[in-house]
């Protein structure tokens, strides 16, 4: 069974998109709406375990992949294989979200932080329900270990003899596609908004509330 995409967008009216890439600001500005404004917040990755007690090899390979089996062969593989298992993954959590979203109420407005494939929100949503969130390459690279649960990764793939090399393949694959990604970005129809060292928590919440109607 497949539920048409103008069916999901019809009870989507009541949630809003930040989406974007890593260190773009999605999960503080979605906690300052969740706060001022009184959103359901749905952070992504708080439910990526929940993702993977339902997935199934045969629907979601991706999510279904047991990297407890070969850590160090996970993190070694080829930096184009990972990628695109990355990619693969976003797309199969997409559909967890979606699935999720649509047992809220409709009577209350959703946040939803995480980040979501462009033509899959294209479908889903429409440009005063979405703002992309993204930070440049290099502040990208310096700050996406800073979080904690990312700090823990970091910290395991070091514990390996050979962790340098590891990290330095992971770095790699997650950096891969960047050009594409921020293009992709901006040339999507969607307001965003690229994060500098000169922004602020209060103009960037600004931004959004003004987009959102708010």
């Amino acid at each position: 069974m497949k539920i048409a995409n103008n069916i999901i967008k019809e009870h989507l009216k009541n949630v809003y998109f930040l989406c974007g890439g890593a260190y773009g600001g999605k999960t503080t500005m979605a906690r300052l709406l969740e706060e001022k404004h009184g959103f359901i917040r749905y952070r992504q990755g708080d439910h990526y375990d929940e993702y993977v007690s339902v997935a199934s090899e045969k629907e979601q390979p991706a999510i279904s992949l047991d990297r407890s089996a070969d850590w160090h062969g996970y993190f070694a593989q080829p930096p184009r294989q990972y990628a695109d298992w990355m990619q693969a993954e976003l797309r199969e959590e997409a559909e967890f979200t979606i699935a999720d979203l649509l047992s809220f109420p409709k009577d209350q407005k959703i946040i939803v932080d995480g980040i979501i494939p462009l033509d899959i929100l294209k479908e889903i949503s429409d440009y005063e329900h979405v703002f992309l969130l993204f930070a440049p390459d290099e502040m990208k690279l310096q700050h996406y270990f800073d979080r904690a649960d990312k700090d823990e990764v970091y910290q395991f793939i070091l514990s390996f003899p050979d962790g340098k090399e590891l990290l330095d393949n992971v770095i790699e694959a997650l950096n891969l596609d960047n050009e594409q990604e921020r293009r992709n970005m901006l040339e999507s129809g969607f307001k965003f908004l690229e994060r500098t060292d000169h922004d602020t928590v209060e103009g960037t919440l600004k931004i959004i509330e003004k987009h959102f109607g708010l």
